[in-house]
Formats: structure tokens, C-alpha cells, sequence
């Protein structure tokens, strides 16, 4: 079996294929920072039933699907177990703290680039040739 087909068949876990949840996460990630930066610039809060719990419902949906990859995912480079829960836990905390001026900047900046280069180095370690080969 050739690295290439291993890694393809690893990263499709439940129909799901690793990759394309990734991408979305970092897509969500940077809603997240537009979000934040909108709510800063109004002084608004988002109305929580209308918009913090659905929004922070369809992430949880997002985190539950990469969580099926979590065996895959601790094996790329600079990952590991601890630094995967972490970064679920930064995720569900950015989902809520976007939605509310109150959020300090430069705490959820830091937490933002920490989740957007763990994403990034999680979607480069799924998509390079033999990474589980």
C-alpha cells in the first residue's frame, strides 16, 4: 500500500474527510476574528439566543467531527494529545468570546493565532505525502 492511499484512507474517518473539516475550522476561526472585530467597532453585544447559541452550536457540530480524527491528529508534527484538547478548548471559548465587546483584545487575539496556526500546522501535516505512511 502506497503512503499516499494510507494517508487518504486515515484521514477519511466516518465519511468525513479530515482535511475538509480543517478547513472549515479555519474558516469558522477567521468568522470568529470578523465577528469579534464587528461587535469591537459597534460596542454591541450579539443577542445570545439568536445568534451566540446557534453559532456556538454549529462549531460544537464542527468540533465533534474532528474529534473522530483526534488518533490522526496527535501524530502530526508538534501536536500531541494535551495540545489538541487545548486547542478544542480555545475554539469553544472564541466561538462565545466573539460575540461580546466585553471580550478583552488582546487576550482573544493571542488565543486566535494560537488556534489558527495549530489548524494551519494540523492541515499541513494531513495534507503532505506520507505523513502516517
Amino acid at each position: 500500500m502506497t503512503n499516499t492511499v494510507y494517508c487518504d484512507k486515515l484521514k477519511n474517518v466516518g465519511g468525513v474527510l479530515m482535511n475538509d473539516v480543517v478547513e472549515s475550522l479555519i474558516y469558522e476561526v477567521n468568522n470568529m476574528q470578523q465577528n469579534f472585530e464587528n461587535v469591537k467597532s459597534q460596542q454591541q453585544d450579539h443577542d445570545f439566543y439568536q445568534t451566540v447559541k446557534p453559532y456556538t452550536e454549529h462549531i460544537d457540530s464542527l468540533l465533534n467531527e474532528i474529534k473522530l480524527h483526534r488518533e490522526f491528529i496527535i501524530e502530526v508534527p508538534y501536536m500531541n494529545s494535551r495540545k489538541f484538547e487545548l486547542l478544542i478548548a480555545n475554539i469553544e471559548q472564541l466561538s462565545v468570546e466573539c460575540h461580546f465587546k466585553r471580550t478583552s483584545r488582546k487576550l482573544f487575539i493571542e488565543k486566535l493565532k494560537s488556534v489558527q496556526y495549530d489548524l494551519q500546522n494540523i492541515l499541513d501535516g494531513i495534507t503532505k505525502e506520507g505523513t502516517y505512511g
